[in-house]
């Protein structure tokens, strides 16, 4: 289980490593690049880059979870290894003493198994010691990568172009287009009443004044401007109070 874990970790920290080498060339690279390009690769390697530490963070935890397991192992390994060196030791003392015969079949048997005991604890825990000992480089690796983060990281990407405002001066205010409105109606309406005061002869053209009912250059009978204005004011309509 822990070579696993291990594997998938180190492939895990390779991969960091090759995108960590291509931003950092990507960024000497930088100066004679075109900008939108270096923009759209940095994210793109910056991206895969966050994705790997993030599943680095992820076999971290049970990389811990191992290493803390390993480390109870290991001191209950020593505690039984401990207790089984004691023993073996007593024995030889006990026989140098003269209570067991080193002839003996049954105290020969009880040390060798004694020794044999301690020898594969001993081994054990030389295993876990060096397993352990591989899981605490590889998370001292894990904590130098997710420590650095991405390379350049206090650079942002520049913000899109946006187009300038237009200035207030161009075109024309809501106020002038409805001064201008009221201007060209009053210049209509001047010219009706000028076109409507002139007294033109329809046979030749000519302008008469307002007062004379025959052309004075063709006496061709012009239009009668007083009966539009008494059409216009019915004076036998208003009483008059004399």
């Amino acid at each position: 289980m822990t070579e696993v874990l291990e594997k998938r970790i180190l492939d895990l920290l390779g991969r960091r490593e090759e995108l960590v080498n291509r931003l950092n060339s990507l960024e000497e690279m930088k100066p004679n690049t075109n900008e939108r390009v270096y923009w759209k690769i940095r994210e793109d390697y910056s991206g895969q880059l966050q994705s790997v530490l993030e599943k680095i963070n992820e076999q971290r935890g049970s990389l811990e979870e191992k290493a803390r397991t390993l480390a109870e192992q290991i001191s209950e390994k020593e505690q039984i290894h401990t207790e089984q060196s004691d023993q073996v030791d007593e024995l030889q003392i006990r026989a140098h003493l003269g209570e067991f015969n080193h002839e003996n079949d049954v105290f020969k048997t009880e040390l060798t198994t004694a020794e044999s005991a301690r020898d594969k604890t001993a081994s054990m825990l030389e295993k876990l010691r060096r397993e352990l000992d591989d899981l605490n480089g590889v998370l001292g690796d894990v904590d130098e990568a997710t420590s650095a983060g991405i390379p350049g990281g206090d650079y942002k990407t520049p913000a899109p172009h946006k187009a300038e405002p237009a200035p207030a001066h161009v075109g024309v205010e809501e106020e002038q287009i409805e001064e201008i409105g009221e201007e060209e109606l009053l210049e209509e309406s001047d010219e009706e009443l000028e076109e409507q005061d002139k007294n033109t002869c329809p046979a030749c053209g000519h302008v008469n004044p307002p007062h004379l009912v025959v052309c004075e250059e063709c006496n061709t009978e012009l239009e009668d401007l007083g009966a539009d204005l008494d059409d216009e004011f019915d004076f036998d309509d208003v009483d008059v109070d004399l």
